[in-house]
């Protein structure tokens, strides 16, 4: 590859401004599957002729199918193995989303250990480009599904049995109910994301009709307050019909210290009313967890054209089988027929915040960055945000900030003005930790996307100095500085890093450099402009490469910090060039 050069780059900086057609909405409907062998290996060759689907009852044709891989390195970023410039909600982005509920409740203490062993070899071998989450029964670990696996790797190393040692029948039926309601909910907020939600239980109450009961022990309300009834099941199977969702129950066969062939049952009846895949864990998990990985490594998506009566919204019967000699597709029973032709999608974007899963029908891409709030131990959050097309007009927007307990912090919404430029900004201040960032948007066809974003909220230490997250622009007509999330073909790259706490005659200098892979020799080296910022202590740092001839993919933009000629710290940020 040809080394690049350093580009000069003249920027009309001033301290308080450093960071200075819709398309047509589709009508098919969408169906997600996956197609398996009988021995439980993936079909990766399926054509649409090969498949056979009715709508109620009534033969329609597939109109495209598409092969989405799981696990696969995204061919647009030739593999890359440096940290994602952005979060985006692009159909074709890989990786898993796994959500893992562990009913410890059911489970006595010593006998967690299957568990937690079926925990380490599921995510030692998942690829970073998974998401996973972790909940249990009353919420004592409440991780959402994310890229950061070793915390949710340490919190499942830490899980006890919590199962008491005289649980009676209507313990046992609390325990269920809020077994049933966390399924329920882990289901119903899937939104538009095919999502793998596992859960690890030693049994549940079977359903039962309502007896009046007096007398005996109850953890919770008075008889009959926990009495799981048919209706509790039946209402999760519902849910489970057309919901993006393929579920696995882990049946903690001696996770009990006395077992009950009755919840043995009740679990088994989980798995028949939400079409699970059940399996007994006992011994070496190997087998259940290389079983779970392969069976969800792809799946398929296909299109069709419903009926024009039939956009009324309601929920249709599906039945997708395969001609293919021994290839079963699994598929949810149902499908929710949207109306119109605009698909479902929630009613507003602050609503939309709250949904665990994605939604997909507007493509977007987003990212934040950290620098100091003048005056306050508060962190600026700066969040950048565009639908991926450029063409789309955003007519409505909102972020949330959710904290590691996945309690809504802090929230923003667009105004008009703050809609008519590429990318959106947003600014939110919030107090120092670790913050999941929603960004939820529709267009102007009423298409609704969402996507999230892990981030960090500090201002890194580079001692004695403390310096923001790096910033990656380009250069605008007049010389000012316009933020990037992703680059095709602008001539010039910028970095920009802000610095704080700079000592009365200190020397500040920051070196940019770009490297292919972390520890790779720089492609080009520069160094910047540092000028005053908005107050005396803080410098602003810019500079730039020329990336006319870089080739497509994502490279590593480095600033080294230095203080008087002695580096005193680095910021990394990943530059993607997407043609």
């Amino acid at each position: 590859m040809r080394r690049l050069a350093a580009a000069l780059v003249v920027l009309a900086l001033t301290p308080a401004a450093a960071w200075a057609q819709p398309a047509k909405a589709s009508a098919a409907v969408r169906i997600d599957f996956r197609a398996l062998t009988d021995d439980g290996q993936q079909v990766a060759d399926l054509k649409p002729a090969e498949i056979a689907l009715k709508i109620n009852g009534k033969a329609r044709q597939i109109q495209s199918l598409t092969l989405v891989h799981s696990t696969a390195a995204d061919p647009a970023i030739g593999g890359s193995v440096l940290p994602p410039p952005y979060s985006s909600n692009a159909v074709e982005r890989n990786g898993r989303v796994i959500h893992i509920l562990v009913d410890d409740d059911s489970i006595s203490f010593g006998r967690e250990g299957p568990v937690k062993e079926a925990l380490r070899m599921l995510m030692s071998e998942l690829p970073a480009s998974d998401q996973v989450g972790l909940l249990t029964t009353q919420g004592q670990v409440n991780l959402r599904p994310g890229g950061d696996i070793t915390k949710v790797q340490l919190a499942a190393s830490a899980l006890t049995g919590k199962a008491i040692s005289n649980e009676s029948d209507d313990d046992a039926a609390c325990r269920t109910k809020r077994v049933l309601a966390a399924a329920g909910s882990m289901l119903a907020l899937t939104g538009g994301t095919p999502t793998t939600i596992v859960i690890f239980s030693a049994g549940l109450t079977p359903p039962s009709a309502a007896v009046a009961r007096m007398g005996g022990r109850r953890s919770e309300g008075t008889s009959g307050v926990c009495l799981v009834t048919p209706e509790d099941f039946e209402n999760i199977g519902q849910v489970a019909s057309t919901a993006h969702a393929d579920l696995y129950l882990f049946h903690v066969v001696d996770g009990m210290a006395t077992r009950s062939t009755t919840q043995d049952s009740g679990f088994e009846s989980l798995a028949g009313v939400t079409g699970a895949e059940f399996q007994p864990l006992a011994g070496n998990p190997q087998g259940a967890v290389s079983r779970l990985l392969r069976e969800t490594a792809a799946y398929y998506v296909a299109t069709f054209e419903p009926e024009p009566d039939e956009r009324n919204g309601q929920t249709y019967r599906v039945d997708l089988r395969s001609t293919r000699d021994k290839v079963k597709l699994r598929a949810r029973p149902n499908v929710d027929m949207p109306k119109g032709n605009i698909p479902k999608a929630a009613a507003s974007p602050k609503e939309m915040l709250r949904v665990m899963g994605e939604q997909h029908d507007l493509p977007l891409r987003a990212a934040g960055y950290t620098s100091r709030t003048p005056g306050s131990d508060e962190i600026t959050i700066v969040a950048l945000f565009e639908g991926i097309d450029p063409a789309v007009a955003i007519t409505s927007a909102s972020i949330g900030l959710f904290d590691e307990k996945n309690t809504l912090k802090k929230q923003w919404s667009a105004q008009p003005a703050d809609l008519a430029k590429r990318p959106i900004k947003a600014a939110l201040a919030a107090p120092p930790g670790t913050y999941r960032m929603r960004v939820a948007a529709v267009d102007a066809s009423g298409r609704a996307g969402t996507t999230d974003y892990e981030l960090k909220a500090e201002v890194p230490r580079a001692d004695p100095l403390k310096i923001s997250t790096l910033v990656l622009g380009t250069q605008q007509g007049g010389g000012g500085f316009a933020p990037r999330l992703d680059f095709s073909n602008e001539p010039v790259a910028i970095g920009l890093l802000e610095i704080y706490g700079v000592p009365k005659g200190g020397t500040v200098t920051v070196d940019l450099d770009i490297v292919s892979t972390p520890e790779g020799s720089p492609l080009a080296s520069a160094q910047t402009s540092v000028k005053p910022g908005s107050t005396e202590d803080m410098r602003i740092a810019f500079g730039g490469f020329d990336i006319a001839t870089l080739s497509p993919g994502d490279y590593l933009m480095r600033a080294i910090v230095s203080l008087n000629g002695k580096p005193v710290g680095r910021v990394v940020r990943t530059l993607r060039k997407s043609q």
